[in-house]
């Protein structure tokens, strides 16, 4: 796994915050890194919107700019001089020729990040973890010049599978926060408040609810590796996030699915098991 010893702003700013595709596009060729931690960075920018912001609608307002930006370069016009994210991005856009429509999906998933109230039911929640992050990683294949539809199938998978894992592994860290992304019905069948998850004994019964969602995210990454023998396997840097949120899912699993637990809170990327799968190119 090659590294450089200066990164730059959008790696920099990946590797703060999306560590496991900062690791990953690491196995990528060198001409095609800083691609993809652009990409990634502009994804950053956005999952870090809800943190960011004291008012839903200052939110708003930033996803709208980006909305505006994309557009704008879409047709033709460049972003905004000096953006750190944005001028890159313009040029990443124009290089490989992406298409604007699944930029516009994440924004348009991310506006429930300003929402106040959880997904509704566990299908409302894999329906949110696709819209946010299966775009982005086909957006990745199409980084590294694939566009074949089972390549891109997998990979949506993949991806709605790691951001089931995510949401799982941050239920302990987004209640303490005051906020809950596990399951409306689910937590009222539990008899579970907001309040209940920021406690280690209260938070038990939630173990339920957090397995629904591993399960789910079980089957995407089992559907995904179905595809193994058919994939183009030049898309395997975007593709070992399966390796990862396999690993989170085994953990969990080992957790009995408490949130609380340290083996879910202390767990960081299986940095070897990368390694070794991307040698063996699997995901």
């Amino acid at each position: 796994m090659p590294t450089d010893t200066t990164l730059s702003y959008a790696a920099d700013l990946v590797k703060r915050y999306d560590r496991d595709r900062f690791l990953t596009a690491l196995f990528a060729p060198k001409g095609a890194r800083e691609p993809l931690m652009t990409l990634y960075a502009f994804n950053v920018e956005i999952t870090r919107i809800r943190e960011t912001v004291t008012e839903p609608m200052i939110g708003q307002m930033r996803l709208q700019w980006w909305r505006d930006v994309l557009t704008a370069i879409s047709e033709g016009d460049g972003p905004p001089k000096g953006h750190p994210v944005a001028e890159p991005l313009a040029a990443l856009i124009e290089l490989r020729s992406l298409q604007l429509d699944p930029f516009l999906a994440i924004l348009d998933a991310r506006e429930q990040d300003l929402a106040e109230e959880p997904p509704a039911t566990l299908i409302d929640l894999v329906s949110y973890c696709r819209g946010s992050s299966a775009g982005l990683a086909v957006l990745g294949l199409n980084v590294l010049g694939i566009t074949d539809e089972v390549s891109c199938k997998t990979a949506e998978s993949i991806a709605t599978a790691w951001a089931l894992t995510g949401t799982a592994r941050a239920a302990r860290y987004l209640a303490l926060s005051g906020r809950s992304m596990l399951p409306a019905d689910a937590m009222a069948r539990q008899g579970l408040a907001l309040q209940d998850l920021q406690n280690p004994e209260s938070a038990k019964p939630s173990a339920d609810i957090v397995s629904d969602i591993c399960n789910a995210a079980c089957d995407h990454l089992a559907a995904a590796r179905e595809n193994r023998n058919a994939v183009d396997l030049k898309g395997l840097p975007v593709l070992l996030i399966g390796t990862l949120t396999d690993s989170y899912l085994r953990t969990l699993a080992r957790a009995q699915y408490q949130i609380f637990d340290p083996q879910v809170i202390r767990q960081r990327p299986a940095v070897a098991r990368l390694w070794w799968n991307n040698w063996r190119k699997r995901y």
